[in-house]
């Protein structure tokens, strides 16, 4: 059973989303990561400046089965995928989760393309115990009030048809999260 852990990871750092400015080493990925998980991801040598909206990204558990998360909501909605961020439990935080890779948004629009091929990603193989992964979709709001973007992160199963209320962590007028 082929995971999405087969796709490779592309080297990568974690740093804390403040948003202040963050620029990415010419050789690996940053992942922005929030209280409640990653956030964003920033390409090798590019910059995302003080108060820009990270981009957004598709989020999965490094072992998830891949046709599974091919076949996901998120996955098939997200077309503007900057990356895909994959995670595994932390043992030294009770029930959390850190960064374990990057799969580029290249690689991913090539796997998605394709899709799943019986025999060389292994399909039907065992389910791994416990309860299903399911991918998300973190993206900041892009709600702009005076020159201000809101940026405040969430994740979604799928887009929503009716967005949410943003939960507006910069305190700007009460809003809708704009996708």
């Amino acid at each position: 059973m082929a995971t999405l852990r087969d796709l490779g990871s592309e080297p990568f750092e974690s740093v804390q989303a403040d948003g202040g400015p963050v620029t990415a080493p010419d050789d690996r990925w940053v992942v922005l990561a929030g209280e409640a998980g990653p956030v964003g991801a920033i390409r090798p040598g590019t910059t995302l400046a003080d108060g820009d909206r990270p981009p957004g990204v598709l989020v999965a558990a490094a072992d998830m089965d891949l046709a599974n998360a091919l076949g996901s909501a998120a996955f098939e909605q997200f077309a503007d995928v900057t990356a895909l961020v994959l995670t595994e439990p932390d043992e030294d935080l009770a029930g959390g989760q850190r960064v374990a890779g990057v799969v580029s948004g290249l690689t991913l629009a090539r796997v998605m393309l394709r899709g799943p091929v019986r025999g060389v990603f292994g399909l039907g193989g065992t389910v791994l115990p416990g309860p299903p992964a399911i991918p998300l979709i973190a993206r900041s709001c892009g709600y702009l009030e005076a020159g201000i973007t809101c940026g405040t992160p969430m994740s979604f199963r799928a887009r929503p048809a009716v967005l949410p209320g943003c939960p507006n962590q910069r305190g700007l007028a009460a809003h809708q999260f704009d996708w």
